[in-house]
């Protein structure tokens, strides 16, 4: 089977120099990865350009095959394109050719944490409001390769929800990719210029933690304008909303942190500050375990320095008033949760 690579639309993918190919043929039992390496400088992408690569089947297979192909530009590193879902139908003893569309990808990745001096903004429309410029029907996203907003056709998924393009996207959101960051997690993120944008002034129930969506109480942490958009390494003056998530200890464990499938909630900056991420393979530190930051804890701990000494500890919720945690305590093992300088919402069990 030869597949020629082509753009899906006007857009040009440049700088690819790696493809990585995933064919699936259920009926058979296939279901296997392919990576090919560009050895004769990077590939372009377009409607014209023709991009071939081979791909061959042992065994007499024939019949349809589906195709799910991603495109890499490695010296970012950065997934630049993808194609999903296509099917090609293969015959024993000849060669098939087929052309794959295959769909730009804007080179972001989304992790939250507090405000940078602020980057560029692209020429073109506003992400946060697409409706100034854009269709009733479009988003407006943020294409990295062409240094653009661009408006393009919109969806419904809603902050959180997973996506595989930006067209799954409702207006005003966008599809971030955290493969870059180690998690194999693509969804939904809303825009926003501040913060009334999310949480209760205009978040989705998934990315607002509030009495009504079952999370914290609304004195604890809010969904904020503060989620940086790299783009090539480089952070630009967009932002998207962070995800009012449960830290817990006790979340983590059931499972109640309110992030996305595959994304952990972890504290970034104060600790009544949090967001869902892909978290670090080094984080794996529990009760009692050296640390010497946040990076070396699982998720549901801390580093907390006490006596000079640096040891993860479980978070709690702790509502702190004069120094002393109201809030129910929820530590196990005789502990108690304790409050943390000029933290309220959550504490550690000590």
């Amino acid at each position: 089977m030869v597949l020629n690579l082509l753009s899906a639309d006007a857009r040009q993918i440049s700088g690819v120099n790696r493809v990585v190919v995933h064919v699936s043929q259920p009926s058979s039992l296939l279901d296997t990865t392919l990576t090919y390496p560009v050895k004769n400088g990077p590939l372009v992408l377009n409607q014209t350009n023709r991009n071939d690569l081979s791909v061959s089947f042992t065994g007499g297979r024939s019949g349809p095959v589906s195709i799910d192909i991603d495109v890499y530009d490695d010296t970012i590193p950065c997934k630049v394109g993808t194609a999903l879902g296509a099917s090609v139908p293969i015959r024993q003893g000849d060669v098939v050719a087929a052309d794959i569309h295959v769909d730009a990808l804007s080179c972001t990745t989304s992790d939250g944490g507090v405000d940078a001096p602020p980057g560029d903004a692209f020429p073109g429309c506003d992400p946060a409001e697409p409706g100034a410029v854009c269709a009733p029907t479009q988003t407006c996203q943020v294409n990295c390769m062409t240094s653009k907003g661009e408006c393009t056709p919109g969806g419904t998924g809603g902050p959180g929800a997973p996506c595989a393009k930006n067209l799954d996207c409702a207006p005003g959101l966008q599809c971030f990719d955290y493969s870059g960051t180690g998690c194999g997690v693509k969804i939904c993120l809303r825009f926003c210029n501040d913060d009334n944008a999310c949480g209760s002034g205009g978040a989705d129930a998934g990315q607002s933690q509030g009495p009504a969506d079952g999370g914290a109480a609304a004195s604890g942490p809010t969904s904020v304008c503060q989620g940086l958009v790299p783009c090539n390494g480089v952070n630009t003056a967009y932002h998207t909303c962070t995800f009012a998530c449960d830290p817990t200890e006790v979340a983590a464990t059931a499972g109640t942190t309110h992030c996305p499938t595959g994304l952990s909630c972890v504290v970034v900056g104060g600790m009544d500050q949090v967001d869902c991420a892909c978290a670090a393979g080094s984080r794996q530190g529990k009760d009692g375990d050296a640390c010497t930051g946040g990076a070396d804890c699982a998720p549901g701990y801390i580093c907390n320095s006490m006596a000079d000494t640096k040891k993860c500890r479980a978070i709690c919720r702790c509502d702190a008033k004069n120094g002393a945690c109201t809030a129910a305590n929820e530590c196990g093992g005789g502990k108690g949760c304790s409050a943390l300088t000029n933290e309220t919402t959550f504490g550690v069990c000590l």
